[in-house]
């Protein structure tokens, strides 16, 4: 296997946009750094349970996998769009503001749990960078550690930019949640091309 080509696949994947990416930054731009804590603390741990389950179950399962890409595709596409409109019409009911109620930790747990972009990328990463080539347990896990600290990395990088830049973000609201609704239709679009 490429160190390189492993490195860069999950360098490039995890820092682009993606709902979780977008949702991190989302809440953080709402409530601070330390305010979206729990959430983004929901999505971290997802992310890592959903990077085992996916390594287990890509292990057991590596011959289906070409079969069951197309219907998480869809999926994938499908959810996206909707995590896309729920950020494009909130606040659209002003007896029902989101910009006061915080996400919980279950709550980005959930989100992440259910993000297809992270579970293609765990079974792109299994499938094409590390079982072709490492079938010990030991490896496996390695690799897929390396795979959850750089995505937890840059889930962290896109929560710090939303706190960084809260004053902005908030002055031009509209705005930004129309760069994010158009980021989160790209991703959905991107996971076909």
């Amino acid at each position: 296997m490429s160190i390189l080509a492993f490195l860069s696949y999950v360098i490039i994947t995890s820092i682009t946009p993606g709902p979780s990416n977008i949702l991190m930054m989302n809440e953080s731009r709402r409530f601070g750094f330390v305010g979206s804590w729990k959430f983004n603390s929901g999505i971290l741990l997802g992310f890592a349970v959903l990077g085992l389950i996916s390594g287990l179950f890509t292990t057991i399962l590596y011959d289906w996998i070409p079969i069951a890409e197309p219907y998480l595709k869809l999926a994938g596409a499908a959810y996206l769009l909707y995590i896309a409109w729920q950020i494009g019409f909130q606040n659209k009911n002003p007896s029902k503001s989101s910009n006061s109620t915080q996400s919980s930790l279950l709550t980005g747990f959930l989100v992440q749990i259910l993000n297809v972009k992270s579970i293609l990328f765990f079974l792109t990463v299994m499938s094409a960078f590390i079982l072709p080539f490492n079938h010990n347990y030991k490896s496996v896990a390695l690799y897929l550690a390396i795979a959850i600290l750089l995505g937890w990395l840059a889930l962290l990088l896109w929560s710090g930019f939303g706190s960084l830049f809260k004053e902005v973000f908030s002055k031009h609201d509209k705005p930004f949640r129309i760069i994010m609704v158009l980021l989160l239709i790209y991703s959905a679009i991107s996971i076909f091309i």
